[in-house]
Formats: structure tokens, C-alpha cells, sequence
């Protein structure tokens, strides 16, 4: 090949990796600007981090943005905001159809009740040490672990040369007195009786009872293998010395506990411990034993609390007279305490964003108005009250996460309309009007299935004309629930012809949704209609 024809293919080469880099740049920036222009996107949150299979929502990450009638550009992120709720007016048909009841905000006596699990265990106070304060080799072992036994029964015999000693001792005082009373000196009697006498102590302080002593009187002679006898009544729950065995001085023998009273260990939660008094009465049910309820106090509060479950010990006192308790059950317990008589709502009325909470005011003609309140101690299915409520207020309290999902989306057309509360409606038909436009929608699949889902929007003036020229955007809800975040998804729907417009949303979920519309013409307010849907 020739210099000349290397150089024109060179030249060639370099032209063409010109073309395709320019290509590939025009292709870069066109897709970045399509994905700009179609949504702004907020950082999801850990909460809707932790909900596998839904980060593709879009609703999930932040809404999408859009124009109000002025042109300025709106956001709806999933950030809880005080423009979150608005009030909203149900019809009475559709109160009547979901179910919507009210209670009285009223003052109530609350208790707190405290469930928890425990351990039986001795009552520390009740447990026995038998051992001798001398030294020895036990012969006989009289009891076993596990055996009842009396105040006064036998428990062990032990040879002791000490004790053989101090008996010897004892035996030749008594004749010594006897020989020396009979001195016309009254000091040398004297002398005898404290001879005695001393010897006598050191018995008592040995354990050693009188009538062992007149034993030894009446045989005059030492006793090899003394008898150790109880001075409790209990069960023998552990047995350390065996026949033949050497035990020293103040070694444990045998233990013996009284189970006529136990203790039961239980752990209680750190945030419920405020609550827990000494001296509180509590319960204690055993499924073993059905209808049978003990009951008991709480005598001591552990001052530690552990790292890995974040509870504390509570120590409790029952009363076990027919020694039904057994070392070692586990229990249920209950503890009961009294708040007070408190001004308090419903549990099931209070509506947990996660950054505070919001109950539904029925203000009358079928007007929810939302409204912040400040809660403290749970109790018996109601919340005390500390702020936001008052006496006589009436709140919803049956379906209230459905007002919870109308509220949350009006607030979302609100803000997709610049914040034109009256244009906004409530209903549950597929097909509806409001000011000089009429919306209606099917899906494919119909009914709507989880996973990938047509929508089909048709708008049409009062005459039955189409529109063609609208901007549409919408929007699918399933408000929060208990341990379920709130699920919501947002698109925008493209005309396609004949006043339809077309758009697609992965629904992550069977269930009850609430759908959502949005449309915007030139010159025109904006309308926004909602529909329930039930996805298969």
C-alpha cells in the first residue's frame, strides 16, 4: 500500500470516529434532558428503603413535578409537611358505605396494663444452710434433694473428735460438781458450776441441743455420731456432703427452702418502667392452670437495664400455699397501673406520620377537618391527651385511614393546582365532572392487576367533545397503615388521540388504591377528580 493511500485512510477513520462521538453526544444530552423534564426526585427514606420490591415506585422516591396554571414548577415529595392534610367533605351516602363513626373526646379512668413473662424462682429470704461449726466425717445422710422435711426432723449424723473431746469434758464436770458441792468452801463450789456451765456453752454455741446434752447425762458416756436435726421446715433443694465425706468447719451440708412464698423475675420494657411502682399489684396466670389467677406484688426494681433487649428485671412476691409455683415456670404476668382519670381519644383515631400525630375533627355536614395533637401514656385502646383536643370534640374513628388517603390527596391536587382547594372532589365513580370538563378511565388488565397497569384517561367537555390539548397527570395511593408505609406512584399520562391519554404504573400490591387526576388546559383552572380502584 502506498504512502498516499495510508494517509486517506487515516483521514477516513478519524472522520468517522468524529461522527459517531458527535452522534453519541446528541443521544447523551437529549436523554438527560427527557429525564430531567420528567420528574424531580427526592432521596427516599430508610422506612421506604426497607419495602423490597417498591423502590421502583416513583411515588416512592418523590413525586413528580408539574406546572400550576401560573407555569411554576411544583414539587410533592414524600416529607411529611404541615400542607400534608387538608380538610375534606364526605357525602353521607359515602359515610354511610365505608363505614365512618365518630367518638367524644371525653375525660376516662385509664390503667395501663403490663404483660410481661417471668421466672419462678426461691424467695432468697426462705433459704436454709444446714452446716456444723466444727469439723468432721458424716456416717449418715438421712434426707435426699427433692424430700420435704419438718422442723425437728434428722437430717445427718457426724463423728467430730473435737465434739468427742468437749462431751468428755462436760462428763467429767458433772462429777466434779457433784464431788465439790459437797465442800464446806463455798468457792470451791463455785468454781464447779462455772466449770459446768462453760462447758455448756461451748455446746450451745456448737448447735448442740439441750436435749442431745441430758442424752449424754443419762448414757454417761460420749456420744460417737451426733445427730444434726432441721430447724426449718422446707424442701431439701440441694444436698453438698455425702456419707463418708469430710466436711469443715462452716461448709454447707444441705440446703433446705420454704416455697411457701417465691419470686418471680420478669423483664419489663425501659420506656414502660415509669409506670412500675413498688408495692403495685400484680397478676399471674399459668396456661396449665386455666381461670386460676395469682396474685402478688412487685417488691423490687433492678437498677440496670440490658443492652440487647432494653429491658429491666422486676422483682415480684406471690404467695404459693399450695406450692402450685415451681422454681424454674414460666409465667405470664400482668401488671396493672392506674393512670388516673385522663382526657383521652381513641387509639384507632390517631393517625402516626412518624413525625406526629393527626386525628380527623367531624366539624358537621360531612367536613373532616385534620388536626395535630400531642398525645402521652397508651392505655386500654386510648391515648391520654395533651394537646390539640378538648372536651366534646368528635373525631373519626372507624375508616379513618380512608380519610387519611382523601386528605392526602387532595393536599397532593392542591399543590399540583396552586393550592385551589375547590377544585377539588371526593367520590368513588368512574366516570365524573367537575366545572366545564367530564373524566373517565378504564385499565388493562380490567380489573387492574399488581405488576404493570395501562391507564386510560378521556376528557371531554360538557357537549361530549374531546379535549385534546390537556396536560394529565396521575397519581396511584395506598395510604399507611400499621407496620406498612404509605405507597403512592405518579406519571404522566400522553395523548393519543380522540381526547385519550394513555399512561403506565407498576403496582406493587393487591389491595384498595386511590387514584388520582390531574388536568391542565391553556387558559383554563385546573381539575382534579380521585377514584377508588380495587387491583386484583
Amino acid at each position: 500500500m502506498t504512502k498516499k493511500k495510508i494517509i486517506k485512510l487515516g483521514a477516513l477513520i478519524a472522520v468517522t470516529l468524529l461522527v459517531v462521538i458527535f452522534a453519541l453526544s446528541h443521544i447523551s444530552t437529549k436523554l438527560k434532558g427527557e429525564g430531567e423534564e420528567k420528574s424531580t426526585v427526592t432521596e427516599p427514606s430508610q422506612e421506604m428503603q426497607g419495602m423490597e420490591g417498591m423502590q421502583g415506585m416513583k411515588g416512592m422516591q418523590g413525586m413528580e413535578g408539574s406546572q400550576n396554571e401560573n407555569g411554576a414548577e411544583g414539587e410533592i415529595s414524600l416529607k411529611q409537611s404541615p400542607s400534608e392534610f387538608v380538610g375534606i367533605e364526605i357525602s353521607p351516602e359515602k359515610q354511610q358505605l365505608i363505614g365512618i363513626k365518630t367518638e367524644e373526646v371525653a375525660p376516662r379512668k385509664l390503667a395501663k396494663d403490663i404483660r410481661t413473662v417471668g421466672i419462678v424462682e426461691m424467695d432468697e429470704r426462705k433459704i436454709e444452710y444446714v452446716h456444723v461449726k466444727f469439723s468432721g466425717w458424716i456416717r449418715d445422710m438421712y434426707v435426699y434433694e427433692g424430700q420435704y422435711i419438718k422442723q425437728g426432723d434428722p437430717l445427718f449424723t457426724i463423728y467430730s473428735p473435737d465434739l468427742v473431746a468437749s462431751q468428755e469434758e462436760y462428763l467429767l464436770a458433772l462429777k466434779t460438781k457433784d464431788t465439790l458441792n459437797k465442800s464446806p468452801y463455798p468457792e470451791v463450789s463455785s468454781g464447779a458450776n462455772s466449770l459446768l456451765e462453760a462447758t455448756k456453752r461451748r455446746f450451745r454455741l456448737w448447735d448442740i441441743s439441750e436435749n442431745q446434752l441430758k442424752r449424754i447425762e443419762k448414757i454417761g458416756e460420749p456420744i460417737t455420731y451426733i445427730t444434726i436435726y432441721s430447724d426449718v421446715n422446707g424442701y431439701v433443694t440441694k444436698r453438698m456432703k455425702f456419707p463418708g465425706m469430710r466436711t469443715e468447719m462452716g461448709e454447707s451440708i444441705v440446703q433446705v427452702t420454704d416455697l411457701s412464698t417465691v419470686w418471680v423475675i420478669a423483664d419489663v420494657y425501659e420506656y414502660e418502667l415509669p409506670l412500675v411502682k413498688e408495692g403495685e399489684k400484680a397478676n399471674l396466670v399459668l396456661s396449665y392452670y386455666p381461670g386460676e389467677t395469682f396474685t402478688g406484688k412487685v417488691i423490687y426494681l433492678y437498677p440496670t437495664i440490658e443492652l440487647n433487649t432494653r429491658t429491666a428485671k422486676v422483682r415480684f412476691e406471690f404467695q404459693n400455699p399450695d406450692e402450685k409455683l415451681k422454681p424454674g415456670m414460666y409465667t405470664n404476668v400482668v401488671l396493672q397501673s392506674e393512670l388516673g382519670e385522663k382526657l383521652s381519644v381513641a387509639e384507632d383515631a390517631v393517625i402516626d406520620t412518624g413525625e406526629r400525630k393527626v386525628v380527623f375533627i367531624s366539624s358537621g355536614d360531612g367536613y373532616f377537618e385534620p388536626r395535630e395533637i400531642k398525645v402521652g401514656k397508651e392505655a386500654e385502646g386510648y391515648y391520654e391527651v395533651i394537646d390539640g383536643l378538648q372536651e366534646g370534640d368528635k373525631v373519626v374513628r372507624s375508616a379513618a385511614f380512608f380519610v387519611d388517603s382523601e386528605s392526602r390527596l387532595k393536599a397532593a391536587f392542591q399543590s399540583l393546582s396552586g393550592g385551589r382547594e375547590d377544585l377539588v372532589s371526593v367520590g368513588g365513580n368512574q366516570t365524573r365532572g367537575k366545572s366545564d370538563i367530564n373524566i373517565s378511565f378504564s385499565t388493562d388488565p380490567d380489573p387492574p392487576e399488581s405488576g404493570n397497569t395501562t391507564f386510560k384517561f378521556k376528557l371531554a367537555d360538557p357537549e361530549g367533545n374531546p379535549i385534546t390539548d390537556a396536560k394529565v397527570k396521575f397519581t396511584i395511593l395506598m395510604p399507611a397503615m400499621p407496620g406498612m408505609a404509605e405507597m403512592r406512584s405518579t406519571d404522566e399520562a400522553k395523548p393519543v388521540g380522540d381526547g385519550v391519554y394513555e399512561g403506565q404504573l407498576n403496582i406493587p400490591m393487591s389491595g384498595s388504591w386511590t387514584l388520582g387526576v390531574g388536568a391542565l388546559m391553556p387558559g383554563k383552572p385546573p381539575v382534579n377528580e380521585s377514584f377508588d380502584i380495587n387491583v386484583k
